[in-house]
């Protein structure tokens, strides 16, 4: 009894440490100046760009093979995985040094490198040892709360962020505090360029201190099985493993036509929105909103995960599957009709609905899939949903790249100053995102009801949750 009770402790302890890892993972300070930071180490604009897509091809490969090592070799070890890269990814930009340099440029690409395999290795594999976890508390009922409660605490943590970072790069505003403590000190140029990342390795530090103080699930009585078979050799090794459980998920994900419907709408809405919200700075610009802005308005969008996270639960807990998918077309479509017209200053206003789609599906996809997968592959099925995500978001750029490059040969463009070329094609190529998702919506509809007979669970209400 006093082991039982010892068990359940520690993994209503889970929830808390999912928490707390969730909000510090996410707690980058050097997001509301990603691109200046890099460039004010010495890169150029087009390692930027390498570096970006070498970080996104990481996840791409990595997500699905981590989700199935997860679910082999124990969701706790990925997680302990991603939060020591988090770390090793921190100190390779807080040690390189500054400067234009052959080294500077390889030790960014080991950064982004560590850090898509971070991402990978915590993508699903989190979820699934918390889900697990309150299946074992028989409370798999309040996984829609967890979630809300967590969305809620990521977004204020996240609007921290935002405001602290864009402050430790400021050197006039951090030497000012300085001196406003009476501190004979000033940081320099250099240093001030580390600040966001010194600080994040902070937070990673804490993460990897939570991560390794989860109770490990696959050490429980129900997965005590498993675990023996693999260590008296029964099975084959973990990598050979993995490469089985991907092949076993994917034929699960092609049989159960909702996880499949829902990864689809998933990935429809959230590369379209998160296409945007990667030119966001971009917008802003161009719709004559201050620079020193920016830092702000990010951290405004963050608070809106706080509305999200209530609002998602609310329509998880009322409204059908399908129901959720127009409503939250819906609102892309608004905000992308918006957008398109990028109206000086008022404009930002519209762009409000795509940052809240990305917390709303992540959201909601989450509960759908994690209420409908089976354990064993918990992380696998929710690894391929974020593979999908991350191949649409790879597709959508490379169209929008193609697109930028067309609008830049045009005939119009043509008639136009160098200096005004780039905005130009900015505002033009704003006017297919509508075009565009409304192509991916109606061949989701038509997928839906042509190819899945038993579409009817996608028009299913659910029972309210608590």
């Amino acid at each position: 009894m006093a082991n039982k009770e010892s068990i359940e402790k520690r993994l209503q302890g889970n929830l808390r440490r999912f928490i707390i890892f969730r909000l510090f993972y996410s707690a980058r300070f050097y997001y509301p100046v990603l691109t200046v930071l890099f460039l004010d180490y010495g890169l150029t604009l087009e390692q930027f760009g390498i570096l970006n897509l070498a970080w996104a091809l990481t996840i791409v490969f990595a997500e699905v093979p981590s989700g199935a090592l997860a679910d082999i070799v124990g969701r706790k070890r990925l997680v302990v995985v991603a939060s020591a890269l988090m770390v090793v990814e921190m100190l390779l930009l807080v040690l390189v040094p500054m400067g234009a340099s052959a080294l500077l440029f390889w030790v960014f690409l080991a950064n982004r490198i560590c850090s898509g395999l971070s991402e990978a290795a915590a993508s699903g594999a989190d979820e699934a040892l918390v889900y697990d976890s309150l299946k074992q508390l028989g409370r798999e009922s309040e996984w829609a709360q967890l979630l809300e409660k967590t969305t809620r605490v990521v977004a204020i943590g996240f609007f921290t962020t935002m405001i602290l970072g864009a402050f430790a790069y400021d050197s006039e505003m951090v030497n000012g505090f300085v001196r406003y403590l009476s501190i004979d000190w000033q940081f320099s140029e250099q240093m001030i360029v580390r600040m966001p990342i010194i600080l994040t390795l902070m937070t990673a530090l804490i993460v990897l201190a939570t991560s390794l103080g989860f109770y490990d699930i696959d050490k429980s009585a129900l997965a005590q099985a498993k675990l023996q078979a693999h260590e008296s050799g029964e099975s084959l090794n973990a990598l050979r493993d993995s490469f089985a459980q991907i092949a076993k998920a994917a034929r699960w994900i092609v049989g159960h036509q909702f996880v499949l419907f829902v990864i689809l709408v998933a990935l429809a809405l959230d590369s379209v929105a998160r296409q945007f919200v990667v030119l966001a700075s971009e917008y802003y610009r161009s719709i004559e909103i201050p620079i020193s802005w920016f830092g702000f308005i990010g951290a405004g969008m963050a608070l809106i995960g706080i509305l999200n996270a209530r609002l998602s639960r609310l329509m998880v807990s009322h409204l059908s599957p399908f129901t959720n998918f127009l409503c939250l077309s819906g609102v892309l479509l608004a905000s992308l009709l918006g957008v398109m017209l990028a109206i000086p200053l008022y404009g930002v206003l519209f762009a409000i609905g795509a940052f809240a789609i990305l917390g709303m599906v992540q959201f909601q996809a989450s509960f759908y899939i994690n209420s409908a997968v089976d354990s064993k592959l918990r992380a696998t099925v929710l690894s391929f949903k974020g593979l999908a995500l991350n191949l649409g978001l790879g597709v959508a750029s490379l169209l929008y790249t193609g697109l930028v490059s067309a609008l830049k040969r045009g005939e119009i463009a043509a008639t136009l100053p160098t200096q005004e070329l780039q905005g130009f094609a900015f505002v033009e190529a704003l006017k297919v995102f509508p075009l565009y998702y409304l192509v991916l919506f109606f061949g989701i509809v038509l997928l839906a009801f042509v190819l899945f007979p038993r579409r009817e669970i996608f028009f299913r209400k659910p029972r309210p949750l608590v």
